[in-house]
C-alpha cells in the first residue's frame, strides 16, 4: 500500500513538472511570436508600409494547358504562392510565384503522344475587389510569365503577356499565428494566351494576413 502511495505521488509530481514546463514553452513561444511580429512591423514601417495591409496565400492550381498547333492538351497541377499588399480598401497589388507539381500527357494530331512538364510561373497584378461582409469578390489584371516544355515538340510551348482572372475570398473564424484570421479562396485565371498556347484554370487555396 505504501509503495502504491509513493508511486502515485511520484506520478503526480512528474505530471506537475511536465505541466509547468509546457506552460513555460507556451509563454516563450508567445513571446517569440510577439517579438517576430514587432520586428515585422518595424521593418515594414521603415519602408513606409503597414503590416495590417500585407497578406499571403498558398494554393493548388488545376490547369488546362493547350497547344493548338499540334492539337495537344493536358491537365497540369501547380503550387502557387501570392504575396499582396492593400493599397486602398478596394485595391491591392500582388506578386505571384508558381511551380509545377505534375505535368501531363496527351495525344495530338495523327495520334502523336506528348508529355508536358510545367516550370516556374511569375506574375504581378492589380487586384480590384468588393467586400460583402466576410466575402470578397475580386478580379486580377497584370502580366505573367510561364514556362513549360513538351517532349517531342520543338515549337513555342510557353510565353509571357497579359494575365487576368477573377475569384472569391472568404474570411473564416479560424486563426493562426498571433490570432491572424485565415481565409479560403478560389479563382479562375488565364496566365497566358498567345502563339497558339493557352494556360488557364482554377486554383483553391488559403491565406493569412500579417
Amino acid at each position: 500500500m505504501k509503495k502504491n502511495v509513493l508511486l502515485i505521488a511520484a506520478m503526480a509530481m512528474g505530471l506537475s513538472t511536465l505541466s509547468a514546463q509546457a506552460q513555460v514553452v507556451k509563454e516563450k513561444a508567445a513571446a517569440g511570436a510577439a517579438k517576430a511580429e514587432s520586428l515585422l512591423d518595424k521593418g515594414l514601417s521603415s519602408q513606409g508600409l503597414q503590416s495590417q495591409g500585407l497578406y499571403g496565400e498558398v494554393g493548388v492550381g488545376f490547369l488546362s494547358y493547350k497547344i493548338s498547333h499540334i492539337g495537344f492538351s493536358s491537365k497540369p497541377v501547380i503550387l502557387r504562392g501570392i504575396v499582396g499588399y492593400d493599397l486602398y480598401p478596394n485595391l491591392a497589388i500582388e506578386g505571384m510565384l508558381g511551380t509545377g507539381l505534375s505535368g501531363g500527357t496527351g495525344t495530338g494530331w495523327y495520334g502523336t503522344t506528348y508529355r508536358a512538364s510545367t516550370g516556374a510561373m511569375f506574375g504581378a497584378y492589380a487586384k480590384p475587389r468588393v467586400q460583402l461582409g466576410a466575402l470578397q469578390i475580386f478580379g486580377r489584371l497584370g502580366l505573367a510569365s510561364t514556362s513549360a516544355s513538351v517532349g517531342g515538340y520543338a515549337g513555342t510551348s510557353d510565353g509571357a503577356g497579359l494575365s487576368y482572372g477573377a475569384g472569391l475570398n472568404y474570411e473564416t473564424n479560424w486563426q493562426s499565428f498571433g490570432s491572424r484570421p485565415i481565409s479560403l479562396n478560389a479563382d479562375y485565371m488565364t496566365y497566358y494566351s498567345g502563339s497558339g498556347v493557352k494556360y488557364n484554370g482554377f486554383t483553391l487555396g488559403a491565406g493569412m494576413r500579417f
